[in-house]
């Protein structure tokens, strides 16, 4: 998938939100499996926002690039961290191409049920999602009507109501091991 991306990127750069671990060593992992992914898929240059970047620094990398990847992990730490910063409405200003995986993908969606727990999504896709889906068994929230399952190693793409690409796909096993 990310190679297809990457053929339809002009700038060949992404742009990672790290922020899926609480552990600063689980995440420094994670950096250097993303950035091995990224490269080979074809992209030049694999930035990460910091969470220490000031508003213009978060604006200066978000300029330079026109694809945005939200990691796998921990939903929860994702969906505080970013909104925290108001990362969301950056989002929704986007205009190049948002992946989320795993968490990254509740994150976007209106959130997720994942191993018997609710997970708050920013409704960036106006679905809820129900992640490494297992075929034999119904999964979603509770009263949902439209719920995306995504079964493991699969992904989808959707387009957001402004024409701007979107793409949220499931684990990926390459990526997260």
């Amino acid at each position: 998938m990310m190679k297809q991306i990457a053929r339809i990127s002009s700038t060949k750069r992404v742009l990672v939100i790290p922020w899926t671990h609480k552990s600063d060593d689980r995440e420094e992992e994670h950096r250097e499996l993303l950035t091995g992914y990224f490269k080979e898929g074809g992209f030049r240059e694999v930035i990460f926002l910091e969470r220490d970047d000031s508003e213009e620094e978060v604006s200066a990398k978000m300029s330079r690039v026109d694809v945005v990847y939200l990691p796998g992990g921990d939903p929860s730490t994702l969906y505080e961290e970013m909104r925290a910063r108001s990362l969301q409405q950056r989002l929704r200003d986007f205009k190049g191409i948002i992946v989320g995986n795993s968490a990254g993908a509740i994150v976007l969606s209106r959130g997720a049920e994942h191993e018997g727990k609710f997970y708050q999504g920013f409704g960036l896709a106006d679905f809820f999602i129900s992640v490494h889906y297992d075929l034999r068994f119904e999964s979603g929230p509770e009263g949902a009507s439209s719920t995306i399952n995504i079964p493991e190693g699969m992904w989808i793409a959707t387009s957001a109501l402004s024409k701007r690409s979107r793409v949220v796909h499931a684990a990926c096993k390459t990526v997260m091991g």
